[in-house]
This record gives C-alpha cells, sequence and structure tokens, in this order.
C-alpha cells in the first residue's frame, strides 16, 4: 500500500506566496479548489440561461432569466465534492434538477426542486460528494 498523506495548508501571512514540497508528487493526487491571484480566490463570472441546461466545469454562478421552469443538470457528485454553486432567477420561474440528487434546507430527503417560482429567488448550494446540499435560499 503506497504511503499518500493529506495536508492543509492555511496561512493569514499576506506576504505568503508558495508552498515547497520535496519529494515525489503524483499529478494526479494534486488538486486545486481555485485560483488565487493576489491573494484572493478569483471565480469566474455570472452566466445567465434562458433554457435548461447542464452546469458547466467553470460556472460557479448562474442567473436564470427564461420563462416556464428551468431544468439543471449537475455534473457528478462524486467528483465535485465541495464545490459550491450560486444560483437565482429573476423571473418568477421554477429552477429544479434533472435528477433526485439536491437536498433542501429543511430535509435530508433528495429531491429535484431548487427555486419557487419566485422573482429574485435564489440559492447557494454545496455538493456533499452524493447530493447539491442548499445551504441558504
Amino acid at each position: 500500500m503506497p504511503n499518500t498523506k493529506a495536508i492543509g495548508v492555511a496561512f493569514a501571512d499576506p506576504e505568503f506566496e508558495s508552498v515547497t514540497v520535496s519529494g515525489a508528487v503524483a499529478a494526479a493526487s494534486v488538486a486545486a479548489s481555485g485560483v488565487l491571484n493576489g491573494g484572493q480566490l478569483d471565480l469566474t463570472a455570472p452566466v445567465t440561461k434562458t433554457a435548461s441546461f447542464t452546469l458547466g466545469d467553470t460556472e460557479n454562478f448562474v442567473v436564470c432569466n427564461g420563462t416556464g421552469s428551468i431544468t439543471v443538470t449537475f455534473p457528478s457528485a462524486a467528483a465535485n465534492t465541495g464545490r459550491v454553486v450560486w444560483i437565482k432567477t429573476i423571473a418568477a420561474q421554477t429552477v429544479v434538477s434533472a435528477s433526485s440528487n439536491v437536498l433542501p434546507i429543511g430535509s435530508a430527503t433528495p429531491g429535484t426542486a431548487i427555486l419557487a417560482a419566485s422573482a429574485g429567488a435564489n440559492a447557494m448550494l454545496v455538493c456533499d460528494g452524493t447530493n447539491w446540499v442548499i445551504m441558504t435560499s
């Protein structure tokens, strides 16, 4: 069995610029959870969707502005543990998941509902490796 270790690094020093790892590091074992630019986590700009869509790999902020219901197809939960997505609607339309993989605020039972048909409704979802959990709405 290979000798593997998981590490986390956090610094409050604004002049901290890098981490050096000595020894062998397999490329497949290195994962980035964001891009740091001068100490700030860079996320992508909001995208607007007017019809049902598949959430893209770099989409973190989605504005729904269509008619009727919009269906979101989320990527694999197993491959997106810890990913955060914010969805809002600026039209009175429902937003639902294509699969029963959304945990609502008041329940541990997965369903499809994300947003009710109310202009300005919004939700922050975090992937737990199995489902997309609505953290705030």
